[in-house]
């Protein structure tokens, strides 16, 4: 965490690019079917892009496929948010102490 503020030059050049572009940043997680390869990455959209638009914990998925190539399946709604996704993240941590040997 110490080492973040090394970045925060980069970043802020990326972002006052997108801004003046009419884009802004999102981290979006690409993955590739046929190569089976799935990456994440930080991408400019243009602001009138369903994934520009999101909002608080909203999630969004866009599927391109043979069938809709040119014109992507688009599927929006809202995420699980912080208390469901804190929830989810101590049942894992509880899950894994007990895997690793814990008393339950």
């Amino acid at each position: 965490m110490q080492e973040l503020s090394k970045f925060d030059q980069e970043f802020t050049k990326k972002q006052e690019d997108a801004e003046n572009a009419g884009e802004v940043l999102r981290y979006v997680g690409v993955v590739d079917v046929i190569n089976r390869k799935g990456v994440v990455e930080l991408r400019r959209y243009k602001k009138d892009h369903p994934f520009a638009q999101l909002s608080g914990s909203d999630n969004i998925i866009a599927f391109t496929t043979r069938r809709y190539k040119d014109q992507p399946l688009i599927v929006r709604g809202p995420g699980a948010g912080a208390q469901v996704t804190a929830g989810g993240i101590f049942s894992d941590i509880l899950r894994l102490a007990s895997y690793l040997g814990a008393p339950s």
